[in-house]
């Protein structure tokens, strides 16, 4: 699964570099900040694009191009110029940052704890369904309608019910904390089998990191890369296609270029759809990933297209337009548990020598590059997943389940975050959150009424599809290489970053909800998916004979195994044959 590091990260590690500065954490900082406001805004105000959605977000590279290029200009005319070094510190720290705002997990978050006592009516029967399971020191009361006001804007010269929002918030930003802790641990565990051993491409990094590696504004007024060329014709090929398309907002039957959206194609109704575009943000981070993973990306696509069709004509009904479910939800499934299960398989001798430096038993093992010590990743993991499951024990989750839940959780998360460090695929999201993996073997039957609530709250942790803070840990595992100064130090600019998007994001969330009404937000974040999933709960809660998947669907279970044993085929040809040219 190894592949070459691409010439441009080396171009890179050739530049003068500094490192974690006070100036360098405050632009992080001031990046954290003005990608929130960006994100907020447009998803909710404007109600236009989620702008944290990639795993390189929009409104994150909007800011840092703009700070890139203005402060070399300014660092031209003043005689001031930040080092390639402390670029990375900036983009670490927006990269972490990222991560919490809309899409990323405040704004589900707000939409979650607000929506049980909010929507609950007669005719739902949550007052008797889910409000006796409810955590109720996660959530904010209705006092003075203060969740009211939020949904349907404050009365004038009312004030903003900020009270009964700190206490549930509080315990919120502990758990996330936590998981922060988890996962960034986790990453300084597996950087060195990523970067070092395995020598993953890190496509995703490429292009900014040799962005960054002449930042300008001390012989040149503008950064490095727009010096050349090829940069402008990259820019112009872009740009007037979308140029181009602006002709067709003033007149509709002008030709498209197929950018936004694209177009649906047909080949039979039983088959899934296939969509032709020309993804300009996909192709910016992926053309540097190696040849293999793109060809494998497409065959596997096609195959997805015919194997689909092919079972919707058996009657398994294995698609919907444009995704999978049932059976080859299943299937896909299995694959990724076995690809999982690889990842650790392929670096177990590093994961031992983690385990044996962190025991004190082997000091040969060298740590002084990590940004933290093994020993205290390890302790880290330990400690984050240990707080965790008392926090879910806390909302009277199983205990069972929850270990369960927390497990798959991280492999999950790992198996996301070394994807995108292979693949550099903006938009790529886990095959099915980790309740997907766990609760379906114990069927409702199996569940507790107390455990399908509390699930929808611990979702916000285990189930994010992105990988949550994981992937974007990882990446800054790479991008601990354009440091030179005590990289340890990066730890706490990352966990400001996170601390303050957490806050930023809440702030803006909440202001512009009672300010205008979180109702008329209409987006999948608040108002739409809470309503939705705790719905699913009290169905779930009523239904409570429900037995394992495999019971009424065996065919599931069947395809779960048709899956992870193609994936050992793949696997194994990939390793065994040189020659093979497909990447698992």
């Amino acid at each position: 699964m190894a592949t070459q590091v691409p010439n441009i990260g080396r171009e890179a590690e050739q530049s003068p570099r500094g490192g974690i500065t006070p100036r360098a954490i405050g632009l992080g900082l001031l990046l954290v900040v003005l990608l929130d406001v960006i994100a907020v805004y447009v998803r909710f105000h404007y109600h236009g694009s989620r702008m944290v959605l990639s795993h390189i977000p929009m409104a994150m590279l909007i800011v840092f191009i703009t700070m890139l290029i203005a402060l070399a200009v300014m660092g031209r005319l003043a005689r001031f110029s930040l080092q390639s070094g402390e670029w990375h510190t900036i983009l670490s720290m927006g990269l972490v940052g990222a991560t919490m705002p809309i899409w990323g997990s405040t704004g589900f978050l707000i939409g979650y704890i607000s929506a049980p006592y909010f929507y609950a009516t007669e005719d739902n029967n949550w007052a008797e369904l889910l409000h006796p399971h409810l955590p109720d020191f996660l959530i904010p009361t209705n006092d003075g309608n203060g969740i009211a006001w939020f949904f349907e804007g404050r009365p004038e010269g009312a004030a903003i019910p900020w009270d009964i929002w700190v206490l549930p918030l509080f315990w919120w930003f502990m758990a996330f904390t936590a998981a922060f802790v988890v996962l960034t641990c986790i990453g300084v565990i597996f950087r060195k089998q990523w970067v070092q051993n395995e020598r993953l491409a890190y496509p995703a990094m490429a292009p900014l990191i040799n962005m960054m590696s002449e930042p300008g504004g001390d012989k040149r007024t503008l950064p490095g890369f727009m010096y050349n060329r090829l940069f402008w014709v990259g820019f112009a090929l872009a740009f007037g296609m979308i140029a181009w398309n602006c002709i067709n907002y003033f007149l509709p039957n002008f030709p498209r270029f197929p950018i936004h959206g694209g177009r649906w194609h047909i080949i039979d109704p039983q088959f899934p759809r296939i969509r032709a575009s020309v993804g300009l943000f996909s192709i910016f981070f992926s053309y540097f990933a190696s040849l293999d993973v793109l060809l494998s990306l497409w065959v596997f696509d096609l195959l997805f297209i015919v194997e689909g069709g092919w079972l919707n004509k058996l009657g398994y009904k294995s698609m919907v337009p444009v995704a999978y479910r049932g059976v080859y939800q299943w299937q896909t499934r299995g694959a990724f548990v076995v690809l999982v299960i690889s990842m650790f398989w392929v670096a177990r001798l590093h994961l031992r020598d983690v385990i044996m430096k962190a025991l004190g038993k082997d000091d040969s093992v060298d740590d002084r590059d990590e940004l933290l010590s093994y020993r205290a990743a390890v302790v880290g993991v330990v400690a984050g997943l240990a707080f965790l499951f008392i926090w879910m024990m806390q909302m009277n989750m199983d205990p069972i389940i929850s270990a369960l839940l927390l497990m798959a959780c991280v492999c999950g998360y790992i198996g996301m975050a070394k994807i995108l460090s292979d693949t550099g695929m903006p938009y790529t999201q886990i095959p099915g959150i980790a309740w997907n993996y766990v609760a379906p073997f114990f069927g409702n039957v199996g569940i507790p009424p107390t455990t399908h609530v509390a699930f929808r709250f611990a979702n916000l942790i285990t189930g994010n599809a992105k990988g949550l803070f994981l992937p974007a840990t990882a990446q800054v595992g790479k991008l601990s290489e354009g440091i030179t100064d005590n990289r340890r130090k990066l730890i706490a600019a990352l966990y400001m970053a996170f601390a303050v998007s957490f806050v930023t994001s809440i702030f803006l969330t909440l202001n512009l909800g009672y300010n205008e009404g979180a109702f008329n937000f209409n987006v999948a974040e608040i108002p739409r998916s809470a309503r939705n999933y705790f719905r699913n709960s009290a169905n779930a809660v009523k239904n409570a004979d429900n037995p394992p998947f495999y019971v009424d669907n065996p065919e599931n279970l069947v395809f779960f195994g048709i899956g992870g044993l193609a994936m050992i085929g793949l696997i194994f040809m990939r390793h065994r044959f040189v020659w093979w040219p497909l990447h698992p």
